[in-house]
């Protein structure tokens, strides 16, 4: 009876150490698995990037529970069937998502639209002014921003027009807080950078969103030379930044002046 009791005991001893193993290597598995879907996909976009990096952390973490505990001997099926309803839902939700990041991988294959390019798809006619992993923006004739999921351009049939100008156009997103006055800031956007020698035309700026807290704002720059994007990114960036602080800090400075005449008011 000792004998067995020791040897239950040795055998319980190995399969905990081989469920701690287990637990260890897929933690070393989903980090590094983190580490390698950031270097792949490092010019995708972020949301996307994080919701891949995400479900395959939580597929990882579900294999390796599973092999660690059908290690010590538990029953694993109701768990299996958990993980298979999970990875169910995973992929429902995501389809849309993973469809149109797939559809921009075969039209990057041989792209025939680029950035500045004038098409028209179904009901919808613009200039393509982004293309990201999920939809390619258009904007219209009436400045009206049009976004097209890219499987889209799988099934439907669309066509490309002759481009109504020359150079290279490229858009740098902006983002600014409710509090700004967002249309002295575009003006005071555009004539910073009016100067500017690298542009073939003015620019233009569209919004894109806005909600409680922020403003999205979209500048729409034409390059004379597409190899300067980066040059101009980078000073045009500064300008934005630079602005940025100035704006925040009047608006900050007219709420202050606001609530002290507010004060006054309720004083007197």
């Amino acid at each position: 009876m000792v004998f067995i009791g020791q040897e239950q005991l040795y055998q319980f001893a190995y399969d905990l150490f081989i469920f701690l193993l287990i637990i260890i290597l897929t933690a070393i598995v989903a980090t590094i698995s983190k580490v390698l879907i950031d270097k792949a996909m490092k010019s995708s976009s972020p949301h996307l990037v994080e919701r891949i990096k995400q479900s395959i952390f939580v597929l990882i973490w579900a294999v390796g529970l599973i092999l660690g505990i059908s290690q010590v001997g538990i029953s694993i099926d109701i768990l299996i069937l958990l993980v298979g309803l999970a990875g169910i839902g995973f992929i429902v939700s995501a389809l849309h998502g993973l469809q149109n990041f797939v559809s921009r991988s075969f039209l990057n294959l041989q792209m025939q639209y680029k950035v500045g390019d004038v098409i028209s798809i179904k009901n919808f006619c613009g200039k393509v002014i982004e293309i990201t992993d999920l939809n390619t923006v258009l904007l219209d004739k009436d400045g009206k921003l049009i976004a097209v999921p890219n499987v889209q351009f799988l099934k439907e049939i669309w066509v490309k027009h002759s481009s109504v100008s020359a150079g290279y156009e490229m858009t740098i997103p902006i983002v600014i807080n409710k509090e700004i006055d967002a249309v002295n800031f575009e003006k005071g956007l555009l004539s910073s950078i009016k100067d500017l020698k690298y542009f073939k035309k003015e620019a233009s700026i569209v919004t894109s969103k806005t909600d409680e807290k922020i403003i999205e704002l979209s500048l729409i720059l034409n390059l004379k030379d597409p190899e300067k994007k980066c040059v101009v990114t980078v000073e045009i960036n500064e300008i934005i930044t630079k602005l940025i602080a100035e704006f925040t800090e009047r608006a900050e400075k007219e709420r202050k002046e606001a609530k002290l005449k507010e004060i006054k008011d309720i004083s007197q």
